[in-house]
């Protein structure tokens, strides 16, 4: 079988807590997750073989396996079915026995969007979605106009401590506790991985 190019999205929090920034040309190794989404820009519907596992079911095809990552709500029955979603690339929160599909990678783009407050919290801005080639993953993702929060809270859903990367893309970030702000966020990036068909 012919080796196949498989688009994989992966979140910036992988890439900041603790795996290797991906680089083109260079290996690397991903468990996925299948997320359903009629929605992502990245989304596209396959064939898949769903076989039933404990605690989620698996899917695969061409090659490829999966483990479910749509929670418990639309999973589907083992069987041959017909799925809309992407493939989340994952070091944490996956599977131990899940194979990883490992190979080198042939291109890299970061993700980014534009976020505004709504409600107390911020939300995508539709139509903003965007890609921008790179040659490496970056280490940190731009997030804009951090509101430093003082005194430091617990960390919460809303608070984190959270790595402030200048508009330059230098290495090494200034931590603090923030609060995300309004802007285009970079949200993660996603791979074409080359993997045996």
């Amino acid at each position: 079988m012919a080796d196949q190019l498989v688009e994989i999205v992966v979140d910036s929090w992988e890439i900041e807590c603790c795996a290797p920034p991906p680089v083109v040309g260079e290996r690397s190794s991903w468990r996925v997750l299948f997320v359903p989404s009629v929605d992502h820009r990245l989304a596209t519907e396959h064939e898949w073989s769903v076989l039933a596992h404990d605690p989620e079911p698996r899917l695969s095809r061409d090659g490829i396996t999966a483990a479910w990552g749509g929670g418990g709500d639309g999973r589907p029955e083992p069987g041959l079915r017909r799925l809309h979603g992407y493939l989340s690339g994952a070091a944490h929160v996956v599977p131990p026995d899940l194979a990883p599909l490992t190979g080198p990678v042939r291109r890299v783009r970061v993700l980014s969007e534009e976020f505004v407050p709504e409600d107390g919290r911020l939300v995508r801005v539709p139509g903003t979605f965007r890609t921008e080639e790179v040659d490496r993953s970056p280490r940190w993702f731009a997030t804009p106009n951090p509101v430093p929060v003082t005194p430091e809270p617990a960390r919460s859903e809303w608070v984190a401590h959270t790595p402030l990367r200048p508009a330059d893309r230098s290495p090494e970030p200034r931590w603090a506790a923030v609060q995300p702000g309004a802007g285009r966020h970079e949200t993660g990036i996603v791979i074409d991985l080359e993997v045996p068909g």
